[in-house]
């Protein structure tokens, strides 16, 4: 039970890291959102695909592993 619940921790800290980086970025990429829609898209996708991407990824999967673990031992 107590591994399910740790899972689930570092699955929502990942996960709301790459939310916060995301948010952080977004606000960085302001002006240039108003200027061209491609170009922001673009420098958006640069700034977060290595790491706010594959630890929002791993976070997902953490979350539910963790969800699975609980599940099954309660039973």
């Amino acid at each position: 039970m107590q591994i399910g619940l740790i899972l689930i921790g570092m699955g929502l800290i990942l996960f709301f890291f790459a939310y916060f980086r995301y948010k952080q970025e977004q606000k960085s990429l302001a002006q240039i959102k108003l200027e061209d829609l491609v170009s922001y898209y673009l420098d958006l996708a640069y700034n977060l695909l290595p790491i706010p991407f594959w630890s929002a990824i791993i976070g997902i999967v953490l979350a539910l592993l963790g969800i699975i673990v609980i599940f099954l031992n309660i039973q």
